[in-house]
Order: C-alpha cells, then sequence, then structure tokens
C-alpha cells in the first residue's frame, strides 16, 4: 500500500509497504482523512522525544473498515468511523479510573504502531465511534484534546482566559469556550491567518505578537493577570508568558508539546500561588463527548479553515505548518480513492 513515511528530521516521503494484517480484536480501515497534529509537526522536526523515524505517522483520522479480526463483529464491515488512538493496559489504576491517557503501558497509532498517513491503518475494534462525515469525524481527536484542556482550566462564567497558539487545538479551544458563555478571551499568535478565525470563533481580542511584547500588551489589558491561561504551543517563550501573565492563584494548562526543557520563574509561582496543570491528550469520555460535539454540527469544515491534500503533498505540506504563514487552521491529508 502506499503511504507517507517519516524517514528523517524534515523529510516526509511516499513508500509502498505491506498492507497490515487484521489481528485478533482488531480491524483494517481504509483510510478516508487525516489532520495534521502540531505533535506531528514536532516529530517532523526533530522536537518530540516519542516519535522516531522511519514511522507513518497520523492519529487524527477516519476511515472505513474492510476487514475484522478474529473477535470483531462483522456488522463493522464497510461503516465509516473515527479512531480513539489511545491504546491503555486496561488492567492498570490508570485505565480502571477512566485515565487511558495515563496508562504506564500507553501505546498510541501513529507513534507505537503505524498510523493512518497511508491507504490502511490497524486499529482495536474498541477504539472505534461511527460518525456521519469523513471530514468532520476527523476533528474529533483535536476537539477531545481541546475539550480536555478547557476542563482542565476550570474557566466559569465571568472569566477572562488567555490562550497562546491559534493553531487546531488553540482555536478549538475558543470554539467551545465561546460555546461555554466565555465572552472574555484574548488569542495570541504570529500567523494573521488563524488569528482571524479565532476572532470569527469567539476570540473578543486577538494579539500577534511574542515574548515581552505580548506580555507587555498583556499586562495593560489585565493588571492583575487573566484568570486561567491556556497554552497551545508548548515552547519556552509561551511557557514563560502563560505563567507571567495570569493572576494570582489563577491556573495555567500546559497543553502544547513543543519544547521538552523550559526555565520557569519558579519564585514567582509559588508566591502567586499559581497552579500549573498539564492536559495530554483526553480520556474516552472527552472523546465520546467530543465525537457527540462533532454529530451536533458545531464545527463547519466547509467554511474555509480546513483544506485537503492528497498524500503526495506531505513533505510540502508539514514544511509549510512547521513555518508561520499556512492560511489554515487545520490541514487534512488523504490516500485518495
Amino acid at each position: 500500500m502506499k503511504a507517507l513515511v517519516w524517514t528523517a528530521v524534515g523529510k516526509m516521503e511516499i513508500k509502498d509497504v505491506p498492507k497490515p494484517i487484521p489481528q485478533p480484536g482488531w480491524v483494517i480501515m481504509r483510510v478516508k482523512y487525516t489532520g495534521v497534529c502540531g505533535s506531528d509537526i514536532g516529530g517532523f522536526l526533530g522536537k518530540n522525544e516519542l516519535r522516531r523515524p522511519p514511522l507513518i505517522m497520523g492519529h487524527e483520522f477516519t476511515g472505513i473498515v474492510e476487514e475484522a479480526g478474529p473477535g470483531v463483529p462483522r456488522e463493522y464491515v464497510g461503516k465509516l468511523f473515527t479512531v480513539n488512538p489511545i491504546i491503555g493496559c486496561g488492567h492498570c489504576r490508570y485505565c480502571r479510573s477512566g485515565l487511558k491517557n495515563l496508562c504506564l503501558m500507553r501505546k498510541i497509532i501513529g507513534i507505537d504502531y503505524p498510523g493512518a498517513y497511508a491507504e490502511y491503518v490497524a486499529v482495536p475494534a474498541d477504539n472505534l465511534y461511527p460518525v456521519s462525515d469523513p471530514v468532520k469525524g476527523a476533528l474529533a481527536e483535536p476537539l477531545a484534546t481541546s475539550l480536555r484542556a478547557v476542563r482542565l482550566s476550570g474557566v466559569s462564567l465571568g472569566d477572562s482566559v488567555l490562550v497562546i497558539g491559534a493553531g487546531p487545538v488553540g482555536s478549538l479551544a475558543i470554539k467551545l469556550l465561546n460555546a461555554g458563555g466565555i465572552k472574555d478571551i484574548t488569542a495570541v499568535d504570529i500567523n494573521a491567518h488563524r488569528l482571524e478565525w479565532a476572532r470569527r470563533w469567539g476570540a473578543s481580542r486577538t494579539l500577534n505578537a511574542t515574548g515581552e511584547e505580548a506580555l507587555k500588551v498583556i499586562k495593560e489589558l489585565y493588571p492583575e493577570g487573566v484568570d486561567a491561561v491556556i497554552d497551545a504551543v508548548g515552547s519556552v517563550d509561551t511557557r514563560r508568558l502563560a505563567i507571567n501573565t495570569v493572576r494570582r492563584g489563577g491556573r495555567v494548562v500546559f497543553v502544547g508539546l513543543h519544547d521538552n526543557e523550559v526555565s520557569i520563574p519558579g519564585n514567582l509561582i509559588v508566591r502567586s500561588e499559581i497552579e500549573i496543570k498539564g492536559s495530554f491528550s483526553y480520556t474516552d469520555e472527552d472523546f465520546r463527548r467530543a465525537v457527540n460535539i462533532i454529530e451536533s454540527g458545531l464545527l463547519d469544515p466547509r467554511e474555509g479553515w480546513v483544506d485537503v491534500r492528497p498524500l503526495e503533498r506531505g513533505q510540502e505540506t508539514f514544511t509549510e505548518l512547521a513555518g508561520a504563514e499556512t492560511r489554515y487552521v487545520k490541514v487534512m491529508l488523504t490516500p485518495g480513492e
């Protein structure tokens, strides 16, 4: 089968690879659409320690089940699904408490198993969620990530929120915050196109700035700081910005995965009693809710913020998204019919 393979830092190649074989409890899906995630871009740039080339990435996807392994109901064949790519052991304290995303034996399709930048992908049948639209369904995974970050922020009506990064996770977080009645939302990014979508989706103000410039403007707008910050980038600069702009006693949610090692103002955190919360992926319940939100019609990819491209444009797409000038909130790749 045809697959887009990450072969080295900064290099994506179309290759002919073996088609997967269904194992017990697993299915083989013919891939329809796969979203390009910021963590995939981090891997492409050699900045994500979980990913190692050669690798078929891709964990935000929809597909039609073509083969069912032993133990899988035959009625799954021919139906459209999106997939929760996180596979837990099912037995540890985290899995048993609904936190499969924290499982010590956690595996992820597109990292530990071949992903969906290919014509076919193998997935556990238990991770399938039926959807009605193949493009919308591929948005369930990033929406679930945003949903968890918003939930962990603990924001309430009347709170002020700063969202750093207007890429898919940040923009979808803004959409969810606005749908939940939060009206004081500031979006920070250096991509004017994405900031425009952030504004359309509910940001009350947008700021095209970084570092000290962004800090100065936000401090002028909120002298005591904002109630909560969602950092959807995860760089040294954005994590510092998040801590320096939240109010005393406020909460910072780190959901972006750009830089691993960062230096942060520890004394400020202590003296201001700032709460820092990591947000990794989502629980099964978050994913279920995200699928329901997708099916309710909250997101419309036809508005122009999603661009669909063939797998053959993988190198071009990853190079574009690694920069700061893309016109789209989300880019999807498809192997075609």
